[in-house]
């Protein structure tokens, strides 16, 4: 029963990607000629000037912060201490993000890669390509706690019908994360993939995993905090489960073959990338990726400690100004509990 259900849920996802690309644009001949002849019809030509649609170190806005405090002054809890709060009351959410070296929890994370997620969809020039998407903690964390089921299950004479983390075809199919979902399919629409990682509940890195190049890259604002064996094995369930999902997924024998089972590569970039204290490393995992999507690169000189109060500002009014209501506070275990696994 439980495998008919997952593999109902594959042929749907399977269904919707085959659809949309049935129904992918097909250029007329003059639309795919260099020269435009005498046809009415519009050559459609890339947009060359694309990506630093925004400046990621603008300095916070007064009125804003102000009004984003004056909410947050409504909140009964506002007045207790600190370590009194509830976790999950405003206040005490947005005290987090705006204090250095807090240390930023799952859904303040979640909240600004929905920021992220909101800015692409609605102004896609503003970054370096539309072939790129963000996705949030639930990523990481599903296919790392998810990564020995995969590795304990048997595949087929072709290496396929391995059990993958719940998701992984929602994921593929650009259905989640919800918010902003983007509908586009990895390898055919999407291309580049930004994602924190979480390690140990005590340090966050940020990772860029470019589907062309099978290849990842991780940017880490502390970079001794985790040695190289231990990188290694965060890294492997991507490294193997990109490749294999890229396969599994596609929905033509002409699309599978493109790709390989062979693991992805990776390395840790340490030249030119900004260093933090402890505490911040959350604020410095959001700001490597938003930076490289925009095609600020290398960082820029901004990106620093000293800069890291108001960076935070920035950030907590930008959540509440841009995304009211999706703020991320409410808890995402329930659904990450209910995902099914799809394999």
């Amino acid at each position: 029963m439980q495998k008919a259900r997952r593999l109902a849920k594959k042929d749907s996802a399977l269904a919707a990607i085959r659809g949309r690309s049935e129904r992918d644009m097909k250029l007329v001949p003059s639309q795919q000629s260099p020269f435009q002849g005498n046809s009415t019809a519009k050559l459609i030509i890339p947009n060359t000037k694309v990506g630093h649609g925004y400046d990621p170190f603008a300095l916070p806005d007064k009125q804003l912060t102000k009004a984003l405090m004056d909410q947050v002054k409504k909140d009964p809890n506002w007045r207790k201490y600190f370590d009194r709060k509830p976790k999950r009351c405003l206040s005490y959410w947005y005290q987090v993000i705006r204090t250095p070296l807090a240390w930023l929890m799952d859904t303040l994370m979640d909240a600004y890669i929905n920021v992220l997620r909101l800015r692409q969809r609605n102004n896609p020039n503003h970054f370096r390509s539309e072939r790129i998407c963000f996705l949030d903690h639930l990523f990481s964390r599903m296919w790392r706690d998810k990564y020995g089921e995969f590795k304990s299950s048997e595949p087929d004479h072709n290496g396929l019908r391995r059990r993958l983390p719940g998701g992984s075809w929602d994921l593929y199919a650009g259905i989640v994360p919800t918010f902003c979902a983007s509908n586009k399919t990895w390898g055919v629409d999407i291309d580049e993939i930004y994602a924190p990682v979480n390690f140990q509940n005590d340090h966050w890195i940020a990772i860029w995993i470019s589907i062309p190049k099978r290849h990842i890259v991780v940017w880490d604002s502390i970079v001794k905090h985790i040695s190289k064996a231990q990188l290694d094995e965060i890294m492997e369930p991507f490294l193997t489960m990109v490749p294999y999902l890229l396969v599994e997924c596609a929905s033509t024998d002409e699309e599978r073959i493109k790709y390989s089972l062979e693991p992805f590569t990776y390395e840790r970039q340490t030249v030119g990338v900004p260093q933090c204290i402890a505490g911040d490393c959350g604020v410095y995992a959001l700001k490597y990726m938003e930076c490289h999507a925009l095609g600020y690169t290398p960082f820029p000189a901004a990106f620093c400690e000293k800069n890291v109060k108001q960076i935070r500002e920035k950030m907590a009014h930008d959540i509440f100004h841009e995304t009211p209501g999706f703020e991320g506070i409410e808890d995402k275990s329930s659904y990450y509990n209910d995902l099914d696994t799809y394999g």
